[in-house]
């Protein structure tokens, strides 16, 4: 799976996050004004009008390379209704879509929706966590409090530097509750490589 190109497999596993990036990165209607003519149904077009847009439409979306990624995203999101045919998405129409989440996969969509709340949960709650990274120089201790994870990563590494060259010792990185989670992070893996 590349952002440019999605699988249908692939799309129903992914986290939403992926998702958007491949539909923002790939759609084939993208920003364009006019595919979003034909994507949405004017409330004034008539019937015939709708229907040769909505052909369109779904000729536009069948060689767009990433519309399962906009597929799955229509219908974990509820995209479409059944009373109602305004819309297309991933190649499906707003009923199409409507009758897969509500009927046809209505366990796996709630599941899916689930999963990509979690990570949007742990996401927040991992850019809200702050670190102090602390280690003895010649001049004395040093503390440095409130740092996100990839200032950690960044200064941490710096500091790894510093150390191999003997003038700085004691490396530790610890959580809020002042418990030692140097181990957690790739600059203090020796395995690791680390980036600069």
């Amino acid at each position: 799976m590349t952002l440019n190109r999605i699988s249908p497999e692939a799309a129903r596993l992914a986290r939403r996050p992926v998702l958007q990036a491949a539909v923002t990165a790939g759609a084939r209607c993208g920003d364009r004004e006019q595919c979003r003519d034909l994507l949405d149904r004017n409330r004034s077009a008539p019937p015939a009008i709708w229907a040769a847009q909505q052909a369109a439409a779904q000729k536009l979306c069948a060689g767009c390379p990433v519309r399962p990624a906009c597929e799955e995203l229509a219908l974990r999101y509820g995209e479409g209704g059944r009373n109602s045919d305004d819309q297309v998405r991933g190649g499906r129409t707003g009923q199409q879509l409507a009758i897969d989440r509500e009927i046809r996969q209505a366990d796996r969509l709630a599941v899916a929706a689930a999963a990509d709340w979690q990570h949007l949960l742990e996401a927040n709650a991992a850019a809200r966590e702050r670190f102090t990274l602390a280690y003895v120089m010649e001049s004395g201790p040093v503390a440095k409090t409130g740092l996100r994870r990839d200032v950690v990563e960044r200064v941490g590494a710096m500091v790894m530097r510093v150390a191999d060259r003997g003038e700085a010792w004691g490396v530790a990185v610890y959580n809020a509750s002042d418990i030692d989670v140097t181990d957690d992070f790739a600059f203090a893996r020796e395995d690791q490589p680390v980036a600069a």
